[in-house]
């Protein structure tokens, strides 16, 4: 191999220094502007263009089809079912008139639907009549020592090196935390190649809690089938899943990383792995949302904000559409509908024609809802209570900010989580937040013993993503030539 240091930006007496900002950029005015490339965004420009209305998609992704259908970013057939459902997803929204942009970095969002974004070094601004906000949610890692390591990462991007680009994570893997997504990646990983060592489940075994699962199946038997034939998938692999088992650290060790796990008898067991993977919940991606002033509500069951909408996923801004799990956690199938339902409630708006009967997408719609209220009770994925934890523990990984650093903080009594990320710098990261910020909330909303509401958290700032200053200089060129 052939190891050299990249250079992330060239030098500023570089000429590639000012390529971005004299690059020409690019207005946009569509019908209705997608936000998310996944199950919710691309039904949704499906509905809207064979609505007649006119669509563009921006993906921050090599390749659209979100997290759930995950598209491999070469030329590889793809591996499975759900990757095929997603590559004939994409391949409808381009024969139905549809402009995806893909890699597109959305940094900007502002009152009156203006986005600003940058693709390919290029500024975009985007001026929609409608915008529907389909940006996903992001996952929840296990906040234990050693949780910063390389070669700890979160299930989803151990699944993104696997179905995306057919790279293992590592040769012996451990996974943790709570949810079925950390079984579908243990079996796609041993049918890979890979040696699971071991799955971590937070909750009790589906088995001891008998009323739950029968709901849950009774209530979608075809995605109940698909949990029970991964289930008998890992028995036939020799897997083996430990419940009511967390992880409580992981240091490393001469040949790999040593990640130890603890069960509800208080019994601990250590194991030698090249990589571990984690999905403890999920928080939704709602920082545009929030930007535009979405009002939201804070579901404790799940530690996140849900996005209040109308019967067609419309928020309280007028024209301004959430569907999937960035609203809140529920799953690809419901956010699908969701999507088919925003479309065709936008195009109706921008057409001006009545929108068409929903009833059977509200009835399937349901259905989804009742089958992911049902699943999420077999699981644990409300957050983590950090109290027990020592001083030293990372909680702001961007900034190296510790947990003994945020409980000194808290000393002086700031009434709120953005006084801590000044006192701090915790939430000041490349991540802006993303990881830090939730668990911020809930230690100030816990010492003030206070309900968590959307204003416990950091306030949403621009830029939401990390971007150069040539881009926000070439973007703010477009809008000056709009005078």
């Amino acid at each position: 191999m052939q190891v050299a240091t990249q250079v992330a930006l060239a030098p500023l007496t570089a000429p590639a220094a000012s390529q971005a900002a004299s690059s020409p950029g690019r207005k946009i005015s569509p019908d209705v502007l997608v936000i998310g490339g996944g199950a919710g965004g691309l039904n949704a420009a499906i509905a809207a263009a064979r609505s007649g209305a006119s669509v563009v998609v921006l993906d921050e992704r090599k390749v659209p089809g979100g997290q759930y259908y995950k598209q491999t970013a070469g030329s590889a057939p793809g591996l499975d079912a759900q990757q095929r459902d997603g590559a004939e997803l994409v391949a409808a929204a381009l024969s139905s008139g549809v402009e995806i942009l893909t890699q597109v970095e959305v940094w900007g969002a502002f009152d009156g639907l203006l986005f600003m974004a940058e693709h390919a070094g290029r500024a975009v601004v985007a001026r929609p009549r409608t915008a529907i906000i389909a940006t996903g949610a992001y996952e929840r890692p296990c906040m234990v020592p050693g949780w910063t390591l390389p070669g700890v990462m979160t299930t989803g991007a151990a699944q993104t090196l696997w179905r995306s680009y057919r790279t293992l994570p590592g040769k012996r893997i451990a996974i943790c935390g709570s949810g079925p997504l950390n079984l579908q990646v243990a079996m796609e990983l041993a049918r890979g190649g890979a040696e699971i060592v071991a799955i971590a489940e937070a909750a009790r075994s589906p088995f001891a809690q008998p009323v739950a699962a029968a709901r849950m199946a009774l209530s979608n038997m075809e995605l109940a089938g698909r949990g029970l034939a991964m289930t008998a998938g890992l028995r036939r692999h020799g897997i083996h899943v430990s419940h009511q088992t967390s992880l409580t650290g992981v240091v490393e060790a001469e040949g790999g990383l040593l990640a130890t796990f603890r069960n509800s008898r208080g019994a601990e067991v250590s194991h030698l792995v090249d990589a571990v993977c984690m999905n403890d919940g999920f928080e939704p991606q709602n920082e545009i949302l929030r930007l535009l002033g979405a009002r939201m509500n804070y579901d404790p069951a799940f530690g996140h904000l849900r996005c209040q909408r109308s019967d067609t996923m419309e928020t309280n801004v007028p024209q301004l559409y959430a569907v999937g799990d960035c609203a809140g956690l529920g799953g690809a199938p419901a956010a699908g509908v969701e999507g088919t339902l925003a479309g065709m409630a936008a195009a109706s708006f921008c057409k001006d024609v009545p929108l068409p009967e929903t009833g059977d997408l509200q009835l399937r719609l349901s259905r989804h809802r009742r089958f992911q209220k049902h699943l999420w009770k077999l699981y644990d994925i409300a957050p983590r209570d950090l109290s027990g934890q020592t001083d030293d523990l990372t909680v702001c990984r961007c900034e190296e900010v510790s947990l003994g650093e945020l409980r000194q903080a808290l000393g002086a009594r700031p009434g709120h989580a953005g006084t801590v990320k000044r006192a701090t710098r915790a939430g000041m990261g490349r991540c802006q937040g993303r990881y830090c910020g939730p668990v911020t909330a809930r230690i100030v909303a816990a010492r003030d013993d206070r309900e968590i509401e959307d204003r416990s958290y950091y306030a949403p700032r621009v830029p939401i993503k990390p971007v150069s200053i040539a881009a926000i200089l070439a973007a703010q060129e477009l809008l000056d030539g709009e005078d």
